[in-house]
Order: structure tokens, then sequence, then C-alpha cells
């Protein structure tokens, strides 16, 4: 976990890696790995979140529930399987197919198995699949994806608990007192940032109340999501806040109308020589 400041990003950059991305014609490592060797100077964890982003909406567009679709993969996947010399069946037909491997297994196995029920538990524990070489293979293809899928969903929990717990430690060392969403979920309030403070600071002169913890990179679209969705609760209820952006976001999003005036963007906690803190007299 680096404790170096990510600076905002450049749109230019930012369109740079997607249009690459996007030419590789690849969800897999091997391209995600020649992607970090153009952009050496893009910290890991900033690119690997974009990387994220691009995966994530191309599946959505490519996702479909269709019979036709799902029908095609297993003809596909029982073609290869009849090779003694199998291999990673999944990884190469999800590269082929130019799909995650993670939704060529999810879609795998709508063919395979009619209850949707089952699909979603055999997903989350393949040892329930009686047929050993298809749970070898759906193993594989969950566990190879780390774009995508319950591997993805595992990871960003984790990564975002470790960030909380870190922005947790640095308001302690500097003695800011505040309440975390479970004691706020306890007076009654049902959308809640990461961190109410119980006396304001002011950071670069600006008023903060609250601060939201995201373990990610933003662009336009998903920072808009957060806007709608949560920030946007948190600025009506509880005044001006901060959101921490741990692996960067564009540079443009400092020049939209809710930042500077509803909150601040920041991609670390502040210093101490950046904060002004109140105290509440008795």
């Amino acid at each position: 976990m680096s404790s170096q400041e990510i600076k905002p990003m450049p749109l230019k950059l930012y369109n740079a890696i997607v249009k690459d991305f996007n030419k590789l014609g690849s969800f897999s490592r091997n391209a995600e790995n020649d992607l970090r060797k153009k952009y050496k100077d893009v910290p890991n964890e900033t690119l690997g979140s974009i990387i994220s982003l691009i995966v994530q909406r191309a599946m959505k567009q490519s996702y479909r529930k269709s019979p036709v679709i799902s029908s095609k993969y297993y003809e596909l996947y029982e073609e290869m399987m009849k090779d003694n010399k199998k291999g990673d069946v999944i990884l190469k037909l999800a590269d082929s197919q130019g799909i995650s491997p993670a939704l060529f297994v999810r879609s795998l196995l709508q063919n395979a198995y009619t209850d949707s029920v089952a699909v979603k538990k055999y997903i989350k524990d393949t040892t329930l699949i009686e047929n050993k070489d298809l749970a070898y293979q759906v193993f594989m293809g969950i566990m190879y994806d780390n774009r995508y899928g319950p591997h993805l969903d595992i990871m960003r929990q984790s990564i975002g608990l470790e960030y909380e717990l870190r922005l947790e430690r640095e308001l302690r060392l500097m003695n800011i007192s505040f309440s975390d969403e479970s004691v706020l979920r306890l007076r009654g309030y049902d959308k809640t940032p990461d961190f109410k403070l119980d006396v304001p600071i002011a950071v670069d002169g600006f008023i903060v109340n609250w601060i939201e913890s995201k373990a990610l990179f933003a662009d336009d679209e998903n920072h808009l999501g957060y806007l709608k969705e949560q920030l946007m609760c948190y600025w009506n209820r509880f005044g001006p806040g901060m959101v921490i952006y741990w692996f960067g976001y564009l540079e443009t999003l400092d020049c939209t109308p809710e930042v500077n005036n509803m909150f601040i963007l920041r991609t670390k906690f502040p210093d101490k020589q950046s904060i002004t803190q109140y105290k509440v007299d008795l």
C-alpha cells in the first residue's frame, strides 16, 4: 500500500490507456501486462483500477442471457474438451470470444444448468459441480479473472476495507473525533459516509464535515454515479465534505460544479499543514 500521493490524471492520458487496452482485443492478464509495460509511470493500482472499469463496462455491453449465445459457448467448450490435451479450455475460449473468463463461465453454466439459483451456487463454490472436468475449468476461469466476477468482488471488498482502516488510523493519529458508518446507522441514517466528523475541520480553507473513502480510480462516469447515489445525500444531510479517490481521478473532475462547493477531491488524506481543526467551546 503506497503512501505516495497520486496526482489527478490528464484526460489525454486516460483516453490513451482506454484506447490501447481496447486495441489488445483480449481480457487476459497477458494483455494487461503488455499495457503495464507501456505505461510504466502510471501507478500499478491506478492502471489496474482503470482496466477494471474498462472490462466491467465492456462486459455489461456484451453480456447476453440469450440461450443461443450460451449454447454456442457450450458447444465450443465441449468440442475443445474432446482433446486429450485439454489445458485451460475456459481461458482459451474466453480469449477467442473476446470476453472475460468469469463471464464465459456464467454463460456456460447457464446452458449446462437451467436452475439459475444452482448456477450462482456453483460460481461461488465450484466443488458443488459434479462433473470434475467442468468444475476444474470453471474454477480456473473464475480464479484467473481478476477484473470481473466473484474474484474481483472479493478483492474490492478487501482493498476497500484496507483503505478505510488506513483513513481511520490517520484520523486517530491527528486526534480528529468521528463517528463511523455503524454509529451513524444506529442513529437512524440509512445512507452514511464512511466517517462523519464530530467537529468539522478545514482543509486548505474548505470546511469538511464528512469523509468518503473510495479505493479506486474515478472517471466521469463512475464519479457521476457516486454523486447521484451517495455524495448528494451526504451533502444534503451533513454539509460539505471530502472524497478520497485513493487510486486517482480524472483532473477534469476538479472543474465540475460540485467540487469545491459540495465537497473536495483528494487522492490521500491531507497532511497536518493543510488542516485546521476546530474546537467546541464548553
